[in-house]
């Protein structure tokens, strides 16, 4: 396995140890008339923003001639600066999941009212303060809204959230330093089967356990507010220096 892949690899556990995507997917299934429309609708935008945010680093990589590791490209002064920029992002948000871990931070949750909202859901607020309402517990939704919201919400934590969408572009950036095609290929199969489940997890729990989603978010959130952080801070440190260890050598000036 190239060291490439293995980066991909541990994006796609970071993606997939974050505790706020399956945590929203199964506030969203609980709460509403029709949970498994609205699971459905989840699991679609969840891959939808999952495939738009690594687009984004594929794109980004070919963008500034850093879509390959082949020396016969000589390193850019771009390249190298899109490789230092994601893994200082990669840093930062390391670091906030050690500090979230240590404080004992609460995870988001939109049934709380009593809990400061993220910074997200704040700014959506601002954004579209009608459609945050729809949003809210106990809300009457038809079958076609369940849908609907399901998967503005999927697509919004999965292809927008601050703490998912960074990682999704280092991802799609680290598959393009993969100059073996069959490992490419192989690395794109891995990170989509890995960083989809947060997503379509919540369907499956209620295709097999319908109304257990409620009791298993609340199991849930008590394992993963501080292991699945510490989990996914060690992950995204790796990456980070992984990343950074990769501009070192790809730098022009050497």
């Amino acid at each position: 396995m190239s060291s490439h892949l293995a980066a991909v690899a541990t994006l796609a556990l970071a993606i997939f140890f974050s505790p706020e995507t399956l945590v929203l997917g199964l506030i969203i299934t609980g709460d509403r008339r029709h949970p498994r429309l609205a699971a459905g609708g989840f699991a679609l935008g969840g891959v939808l923003g999952i495939a738009f945010a690594t687009g984004i680093g594929l794109t980004i990589a070919h963008l500034t001639d850093a879509s390959t590791g082949d020396v016969t490209h000589p390193p850019t002064w771009a390249g190298f600066f899109v490789r230092v920029a994601i893994a200082a992002v990669l840093l930062v948000i390391g670091l906030s999941r050690v500090v979230n871990a240590l404080r004992r931070q609460p995870i988001p949750d939109v049934t709380h009212t009593e809990q400061k909202p993220s910074r997200f859901r704040a700014v959506a607020t601002r954004v579209a303060p009608g459609l945050m309402r729809e949003f809210e517990p106990g809300a009457q939704l038809s079958p076609h809204q369940s849908i609907s919201h399901g998967l503005i919400g999927g697509f919004a934590m999965c292809g927008l959230h601050p703490k998912v969408f960074p990682v999704a572009i280092a991802a799609g950036h680290q598959i393009t330093q993969i100059t073996r095609p069959g490992e490419r290929a192989l690395g794109v199969v891995l990170f989509a089967a890995i960083s989809v489940i947060p997503a379509v997890l919540p369907l499956l729990i209620e295709l097999v356990r319908p109304g257990a989603s409620g009791r298993i978010k609340e199991g849930y959130e008590r394992i993963m507010k501080v292991h699945g952080r510490w989990i996914t801070a060690a992950l995204l440190l790796g990456a980070a220096a992984f990343v950074a260890h990769n501009a070192w050598e790809k730098f022009p000036g050497r």
